[in-house]
């Protein structure tokens, strides 16, 4: 199970980014994009986005 980001709600703020610990999330067209062959599902990035666009696959 990987993370996924709702490219329709992302707003670009980059705070996912910032505690991705493998450092499995980039930015793509201003969106967020999460690279599930690297994410280590902690979940991290979860709680940090702040308009909670990102959630379990």
């Amino acid at each position: 199970m990987t993370h996924i980001v709702d490219a329709d709600t992302c707003t670009g703020c980059e705070a996912c980014v910032d505690v991705c610990g493998p450092e499995s999330i980039s930015m793509e067209d201003g969106i967020a994009v999460i690279d599930p062959d690297t994410c280590i599902d902690c979940g991290a990035c979860v709680p940090e986005c702040p308009v909670d666009c990102i959630s379990a696959d």
